[in-house]
């Protein structure tokens, strides 16, 4: 969670500074994030409470993404301190 804050404050403060893309490339990495984890989860043999860790972690990564999804749909309306963010 704390890296995904600080990504997604870097990438509203580049969207605030004329970095139209930001947002998007953001979204990206996330993407390949939650599909390194889905990657690993699948290639080793995990014990069932590694396996439930991995799991959490993939599913608050697949929060954040839907959020950085709604502020990419948003761009360039959100900002630093919109409300959106805040929430």
């Amino acid at each position: 969670m704390i890296v995904w804050t600080e990504d997604t404050q870097r990438a509203i403060d580049e969207l605030e500074n004329g970095t139209e893309g930001a947002m998007k490339d953001l979204y990206q990495l996330i993407l390949e994030r939650i599909d390194q984890l889905i990657v690993r989860v699948k290639a080793i043999n995990l014990t069932k409470e590694l396996r439930t860790k991995f799991i959490t972690i993939i599913t608050v990564d697949v929060h954040g993404r839907d959020v950085c999804q709604e502020f990419k749909n948003k761009t360039p309306s959100i900002e630093s301190d919109s409300f959106d963010w805040s929430k």
